[in-house]
């Protein structure tokens, strides 16, 4: 048996933690540079706002109807999940993180009858000590179990709802919800009145393999209750991206530079989380490709370090080289970003380079431990510039970073 949390309107919620005035009103938030809805709180979906909207579109209707609008946060974002994962694996070891939001359990140790009881105990834990509404699915598959979350949601509006595949709560599944079922297939599939859970559980798993491919007829099994996919452990990354869009586009070199070199720094650090050492870095730039009537132009330079390394001056000189060679002027640039290839997860230095790497240990060491002690943005390179960053990207209406910066923490006052 399995079970998937499911953290409520995840986005919205956190935005409400240190908000409650907030309960009950109509919230969205906002892509990268505030540019289409990404998350929305039920009273926001039950205004019809749509997921991917532009925000320009919505605008007057938001205030019109008093919708609480956020740029996205993804400090507070990460912060709040990691400590719901955090409780969720001091509850259940046997647990996968699937997204930033969910997770799957493997319940197959626990015994049936406990099975709601334990679900019911996990959420109000999460609740309590995190503050963040979650929704639980239980099902003899992982399919199963994301089909119980979708019905504890969306047609019961429950917390914990464990299915039955005898039961008819596939008939309330339409075949474009199903996990891993995407437009395209189930297009494909209602052409041949294909068009509930239900419906996909009572096909030959054979014939759908014949007809569509191995993943639709595993997915047509685990609704008929046998388990395709067991919990899959933490893969190590065989690459890592930092890019973001400027909030307005930019001309000069410097600029860009300081933007890449942030990048640089924050790639980096996701590459000493998981203990790995880039041998490739991939610096690129391009032009807004929305803006047709501006000249277009888009370049990459990638770059084989003389060792696998993750000294972030090491990779900011690299990357401030590769830019130099791809940078064109008379150009309007959207967007630049750097990308880490063949991570390396053991030790592969080089003899002769073992004092280099001996100092260069010691110096990220005592980089990190100045962050963790007086906050994320208290040490950094001098070439990601100043403080101001005319590249950062627009976030006119981010909430404060309550968890993670001091300079944010909420403040209570007394009457």
């Amino acid at each position: 048996m399995f079970a998937i949390v499911d953290c409520n309107n995840f986005y919205a919620s956190c935005e409400r933690l240190f908000r409650p005035d907030l309960q009950n009103q109509p919230i969205i938030v906002l892509s990268n540079n505030d540019g289409c809805v990404i998350a929305r709180s039920n009273e926001a979906k039950d205004l019809n706002i749509k997921m991917g909207q532009a925000y320009f579109q919505i605008k007057d209707w938001c205030e019109t109807h008093q919708v609480q609008v956020f740029s996205s946060n993804y400090t507070l974002y990460g912060d709040l999940s990691a400590r719901v994962m955090r409780i969720i694996e001091e509850e259940w070891p046997e647990m996968e993180i699937y997204s930033i939001d969910e997770a799957f359990l493997n319940l197959k140790t626990l015994p049936v009858e406990q099975h709601e009881s334990f679900c019911t105990h996990l959420r109000t834990k999460i609740f309590r000590h995190v503050g963040i509404p979650t929704s639980i699915g239980i099902g003899a598959t992982k399919t199963l179990a994301k089909a119980a979350n979708y019905i504890a949601k969306k047609s019961r509006r429950i917390s914990v709802f464990q299915i039955d595949t005898h039961q008819p709560w596939l008939e309330l599944i339409p075949i474009e919800d199903i996990w891993g079922i995407g437009r395209q297939w189930a297009n494909q599939l209602k052409q041949l009145g294909v068009h509930t859970a239900a419906d996909l559980k009572q096909q030959s798993p054979h014939l759908i393999r014949q007809r569509f491919s191995l993943p639709l007829m595993q997915t047509t099994l685990e609704l008929q209750g046998f388990a395709c996919h067991e919990l899959n452990s933490p893969q190590a990354k065989k690459s890592i991206v930092a890019s973001k869009s400027f909030g307005r586009c930019q001309t000069e070199h410097h600029i860009i530079a300081q933007a890449i070199s942030h990048h640089c720094a924050r790639a980096t650090e996701k590459l000493r989380q998981q203990k790995g050492k880039a041998s490739i870095i991939s610096v690129f730039i391009r032009t807004n490709p929305f803006h047709q009537h501006q000249e277009q132009y888009y370049n990459r330079c990638q770059i084989q370090l003389p060792q696998p390394t993750d000294d972030v001056r090491i990779i900011t000189e690299y990357a401030k080289y590769g830019l130099q060679h791809i940078f064109k002027t008379g150009f309007k640039y959207h967007k630049a970003g750097i990308c880490f290839e063949k991570i390396c997860y053991h030790n592969q230095t080089q003899l002769f380079h073992h004092s280099t790497t001996h100092r260069t240990t010691e110096f990220m060491q005592v980089m990190e431990q100045i962050k963790q002690k007086y906050g994320r943005h208290s040490i950094y390179l001098a070439a990601e510039g100043s403080s101001e960053k005319p590249w950062k990207m627009k976030s006119e209406q981010r909430s404060p970073n309550y968890t993670t910066n001091w300079d944010e923490l909420p403040i209570v006052k007394s009457k």
